[in-house]
């Protein structure tokens, strides 16, 4: 298993660019920033138990962060582009996925109930974990991609980049689910509060704060108090690359 502190420093080191992605994907085996992947996943998960709606919808102004309704639809929604990104980098034969992010804060959405949350998010979950494990024994590590924001991409970046994103969003929503349940505490229900009907209507993206080598963590220590985080200054785009191999 990785050590949480070593990969929180790898992840800060590729977002403000003192190395790039496909470097960092080179310094630890893929099977390790896999496994980080399924622990960060369950950890998002685990902020949607017990939820009622209005918990899962809360916002505040002050915090600057995404309700976990938006969080959650926005990681289903970008997933699609690392799912179609091992797809390409693989020559897996599954078909691509038409509905897929292509830059930042898509498809974020406020006013879903959070039953449904859960069920979007473990369907999600088995549909990357099918492509993941039908890939990561048979991929070729020489095949690289080229993102023209990030470079070289080989399989491990986009896992890479796949677990960067995910790690930042999962300390948004350890953040949001602590606020959530002391704003609307035992079971007050959406209705009680103001809010838009159980619906897909998009939201406008949060506003963007800083970000520290702190608060990216895999192994999700929570904060002592809620930490703003920004949406737009550190999450990685989607990787779509255009593959090629060295030799070319």
């Amino acid at each position: 298993m990785l050590d949480g502190a070593v990969l929180n420093q790898l992840i800060f080191d590729a977002f403000t660019g003192k190395m790039s992605w496909y470097q960092a994907s080179q310094q630890h085996p893929v099977d390790d920033f896999i496994e980080a992947f399924y622990r960060t996943r369950a950890t998002m998960r685990k902020q949607l138990d017990g939820l009622t709606d209005a918990q899962a919808n809360f916002y505040s102004e002050q915090m600057g962060v995404w309700s976990l309704s938006e969080t959650v639809t926005h990681l289903i929604f970008s997933q699609n582009a690392y799912y179609n990104g091992l797809l390409d980098i693989t020559s897996l034969q599954r078909p691509h996925l038409s509905e897929a992010a292509r830059g930042f804060g898509e498809g974020s959405h406020q006013g879903i109930a959070a039953a449904e949350l859960r069920t979007r998010l473990d369907a999600a979950t088995a549909l990357m974990t099918d492509v993941i494990n039908e890939t990561r024994g048979n991929y070729d590590p020489s095949r690289i991609g080229r993102n023209p924001l990030f470079g070289d991409v080989s399989y491990a970046t986009g896992i890479l980049l796949l677990l960067g994103h995910e790690i930042d969003h999962v300390r948004q929503a350890i953040a949001m689910r602590r606020a959530a349940r002391a704003a609307f505490p035992g079971t007050q229900t959406m209705a009680a509060v103001t809010l838009p009907a159980v619906t897909d209507a998009p939201n406008a993206v949060s506003p963007a704060v800083s970000t520290t080598p702190a608060a990216i963590s895999p192994v999700v220590a929570v904060p002592a108090a809620p930490a703003n985080v920004s949406e737009t200054a550190a999450e990685p785009p989607p990787p779509v690359p255009a593959v090629h191999t060295p030799s070319e």
